[in-house]
């Protein structure tokens, strides 16, 4: 059973997640791969959590954040993600923390949209010095406020879902470990692999292929 501090931890976590993505720090907590890492080491199990962030960061590997594009925010996805690996325990609890830290990365996007409407609307006119310096300030921090919000419902929200899920969901899984391994895998190496393309020369390519093979290893030997 979780408690009310892991609980409350969790939460923290996908708001500091989702504000390190843009708002606050840019220190790389909203890579999935540490998100997730973080949110097993507060329930106990930061092995499952450090897998369930890896394939997740594999899926991320594939997008660039450049100009207009509305990419997933797995970041605060990865925290409901590795609580239902944990929670639900065995390959099936894997398989539904990745499928849960798809969707909710998903949902991540669209609150983002949601939220940068909404920041648009609480900033109009300042770019014709509408707002005194105090009122803009305190707008920008209402900004930013709403962004660590939005993070933390979303992993709250995550958590839920899966609290309600009913016992022994796991386990109609069909595949066993070595299955769910390959499997799960297979789009995390496929995505992260496109990265590959976009390198012109082959003496960049080799090293990371190497890096590559190295990493998919590991990562199987974790099953």
């Amino acid at each position: 059973m979780m408690g009310g501090t892991e609980l409350g931890l969790l939460v923290l976590l996908g708001a500091w997640s989702a504000l390190d993505s843009t708002s606050v720090g840019q220190f790389m907590l909203s890579r999935p791969l540490v998100s997730g890492t973080l949110a097993g080491w507060i329930l106990g199990d930061p092995a499952s959590g450090l897998l369930v962030g890896a394939l997740l960061e594999g899926l991320d590997l594939g997008g660039v954040p450049a100009g207009g594009a509305r990419l997933p925010e797995f970041g605060p996805g990865a925290v409901p993600a590795a609580f239902a690996a944990i929670a639900l325990g065995g390959p099936g609890g894997l398989a539904s923390g990745l499928a849960l830290g798809v969707l909710w990365s998903l949902l991540g996007r669209a609150t983002m949209d949601i939220q940068r409407r909404a920041n648009g609307m609480l900033m109009a006119g300042a770019e014709h010095g509408a707002f005194v310096p105090r009122v803009l300030a305190l707008r920008h921090w209402i900004c930013v406020g709403l962004d660590g919000l939005r993070g933390a419902v979303l992993a709250g929200l995550g958590i839920l879902a899966v609290s309600v899920l009913p016992a022994g969901l796991s386990e109609l899984w069909p595949l066993g470990r070595a299955g769910t391994a390959a499997l799960l895998l297979l789009p995390a190496a496929l995505a992260a692999g496109s990265h590959l393309r976009s390198l012109r020369t082959p003496l960049s390519r080799g090293p990371l292929l190497v890096v590559g093979v190295l990493s998919g290893s590991a990562l199987a030997l974790l099953f």
